[in-house]
């Protein structure tokens, strides 16, 4: 009997060897059980010696008390007592610690609820031949997981697995796809490995816990200490044994997790392969693809929500609202839609990582989207593609995509009742804001998210008149346009070479321009980036001066050219005050860095704020000054003025007898905060009208203005 949903069927023939472990799989498994065994008895050799500790202690403690009995005997031997049980308690602490995942954002649903659902995970649990999850859950993101709650017992009883189905993912998706991306979760579960990984999970858990997790223990201590001076001597000893294992604890976890993080990789390989067998070779491919854009929306899409927030603004349903903007992503870099959805590439994607300097990270859990694709296509297992969308196997789509919605706003903050945002509404406030932050097409982004290098306005003007002239497709080339593109990642390369040299990378090679280097060997990767780097900037720097020059060229009136001249002026002024201006924020906030960090004394608190009093001086009178500039101002929301006023007429102290003024340091970093973007979104809007006016002055453009006028 055909099921009342659309379902994938398994491809028939293949080979069961492709979901056998391989042998790299099987290797990686023996050096994480060697590395578990050894956890074991490095743990057991602390314990020993924290029971050995412990008894001591107590011996010599009762004994003291017993040879000599005296008020200071008494102390020293409770002191040593202590210390012997902390230490012990210390090591045995984290058996108490339950770990429980926050199921506050997600929805749990019911095979009531979502009978289709239910019936498309159960088959693809038999087909893997995987138990059914315990419970299934609903979340707003792009993802999909299995997970447990887990204690130090479940590495030994058995522990039944919920499923997590991200609704951003179903937006993203469609049903064969689906179908893969559930196949490789439970696929995990298909591996004798996955024993291997609870045991792992539960040792970092320990360690974790030993290493950062001492609030209360720290607490403890501490009040301990403050009973009396003798037991002080004996918590500040406590407390340097514990940093003594905290230390081996360090290097064990390294011991333990390198070896995981290989069979972790090998285990997102077996688990794409035992997707494949039940699904095909394609899904799963083009779903990785997929996910990575769709994954970019979803955030531009919670960073719109974020800054609507104080506009009131609230949208009624996100998912389609996600979809809107995966509509715009495929428009802006050239993707292609079929079925509703985007059809990604690695090609696709490239243009957002084109480094030439690549690290394998041997700390990273999965593999790269570039090498499971490879290993899913040396595969070659038949797909039969169902283009369904995803939200076919849920009952009342929209109910539960507002009610996902509904559950994402729970944790916003509203100052009065919200005005919700549909579709409609949605796709043109974001039309009018992109709109707003664009510059002219015909620029090419030869000017997106870049600051423009100021140059001498009157040496280039001079000779605009005596050069040849330049005709404006000569400039603005494909190459010249990607000129800006290419120092941002000879930079970001550069960046990742220095840090290679000062050992913040914990390798031995690495890959730059597809051949090997080791590590020794980076310091001539920096020389090559920072030459390359030298000559592009050299390069677009004398570009900038070029087109500057061409549209002086093309002026057709001296007024116009007074006009162009003008502007590069203000914004070249506005552009070094910013920067200025970041360097005072900056100032600010690195002096106030140690209050959000530690606790302090009240003598360095004082200290401290006196000389953010000193530094808030030139920053309220540069304030002053920008209030009053009709362009810095014109770029403030009315709730952003009225805040810089008021903290300009006031007169905080920041810390008092009663201690810090935690509303007074608010106002200061939300001054600052809005004082330091401000500046610069005013740079962006010089900018824009610099580069809207500039492209007026093309034959063709004034052409058209005059044709706008005659009509």
């Amino acid at each position: 009997m055909n099921p009342s949903f659309p379902y994938p069927p398994m491809p028939q023939g293949v080979d069961e060897r492709v979901i056998a472990p391989s042998a790299e799989f099987k290797k990686e498994v023996v050096k994480v059980a060697g590395a578990i065994a050894f956890f074991g008895l490095v743990y057991v050799a602390l314990m020993a010696a924290a029971v050995g500790l412990a008894v001591l202690c107590g011996y010599a403690g009762v004994a003291l008390v017993l040879l000599k009995p005296a008020f200071f005997t008494l102390m020293i031997g409770l002191g040593l007592v202590g210390l012997g049980l902390m230490v012990l308690f210390f090591l045995l602490k984290f058996i108490f610690k339950r770990s429980k995942t926050d199921r506050s954002g997600m929805l749990e649903i019911t095979e009531a609820d979502q009978p289709e659902l239910f019936s498309f995970v159960r088959k693809i649990t038999q087909e893997t031949q995987t138990p059914f999850p315990k419970k299934i859950y609903l979340s707003d993101d792009v993802n999909a997981a299995v997970f447990y709650d887990s204690s130090f017992w479940s590495m030994f009883l058995p522990v039944k697995k919920n499923l997590v189905i991200g609704l951003g993912l179903v937006n993203s998706v469609n049903v064969t796809e689906f179908k893969a991306i559930l196949a490789h979760e439970f696929g995990h579960f298909s591996q004798r490995s996955m024993k291997l990984g609870s045991y792992v999970y539960n040792v970092n858990k320990a360690i974790h816990n030993m290493l950062f997790d001492n609030e209360g223990y720290g607490n403890t201590l501490r009040k301990w200490s403050e009973l009396s001076w003798y037991f002080a001597l004996f918590a500040t000893l406590t407390v340097k044994i514990v940093q003594g294992i905290q230390w081996i604890l360090q290097k064990a976890y390294v011991v333990v997790n390198k070896p995981y993080m290989s069979l972790s990789r090998q285990m997102e390989f077996h688990a794409d392969s035992v997707a494949a067998f039940v699904t095909g070779s394609e899904p799963l491919i083009t779903s990785l693809r997929r996910i990575e854009a769709a994954d970019i929306c979803y955030s531009q899409l919670f960073n719109q929500y974020n800054a609507w927030l104080q506009e009131n603004l609230k949208a009624d349903n996100m998912y389609p609202q996600h979809r809107e903007l995966m509509h715009r992503f495929a428009m802006d870099f050239n993707i292609p839609m079929a079925h509703g959805l985007l059809q990604v590439t690695a090609q696709s994607l490239a243009r957002f990582s084109q480094s030439r300097l690549v690290i394998k990270d041997q700390w990273a859990s999965h593999p790269s989207t570039d090498d499971r694709e490879a290993h899913l296509l040396a595969l070659n297992i038949p797909t039969v593609l169902l283009h369904d969308s995803a939200w076919v196997l849920f009952r009342g789509v929209e109910q539960v995509q507002q009610q996902m919605t509904d559950k994402i706003y729970d944790r916003a903050k509203f100052e009065q009742a919200p005005q919700t945002l549909n579709l409609a509404a949605f796709t043109q406030k974001i039309a009018t804001q992109v709109n707003e932050r664009s510059l002219d097409k015909a620029y090419q982004g030869f000017y997106d998210d870049r600051t423009l290098k100021a140059f001498e306005l009157e040496v280039a003007e001079s000779l605009a008149g005596v050069l040849p002239s330049f005709r404006f497709e000569d400039l603005f080339t494909e190459a010249n346009c990607k000129l800006p593109e290419k120092i941002s990642q000879l930079e970001r390369d550069l960046h990742t070479s220095k840090q290679l040299l000062q050992g913040e990378h914990d390798i031995k090679t690495f890959d730059f321009d597809g051949q090997k280097f080791s590590i020794k060997e980076a310091s001539t990767v920096q020389s090559i980036l920072e030459k390359e780097l030298e000559e592009a900037q050299a390069q677009l720097d004398t570009l900038d001066k070029q087109v500057y020059q061409f549209f002086v060229q093309q002026a057709p009136t001296e007024e116009k050219k007074v006009a162009l001249t003008a502007a590069y002026r203000h914004l070249f002024v506005a552009t070094v005050e910013a920067e200025e201006d970041t360097k005072s924020y900056q100032r600010i906030y690195e002096t106030l860095r140690p209050v959000f960090e530690a606790d302090m004394s009240v003598e360095k608190a004082k200290v401290i704020m006196g000389e953010v009093k000193q530094q808030e001086e030139p920053l309220k009178e540069r304030l002053r000054n920008l209030l009053q500039d009709p362009t810095f101002a014109r770029c403030l929301t009315p709730d952003q003025q009225s805040k810089l006023e008021n903290y300009n007429a006031s007169d905080y102290a920041y810390f008092t007898e009663e201690g810090f003024d935690n509303t007074a340091i608010s106002s200061l970093t939300e001054t600052l905060d809005i004082f330091v973007n401000t500046a610069w979104e005013k740079c962006f809007q010089l900018k824009k009208e610099t580069l809207a006016l500039q492209i007026t002055l093309l034959p063709i453009r004034q052409e058209e203005s005059v044709a706008g006028l005659v009509v």
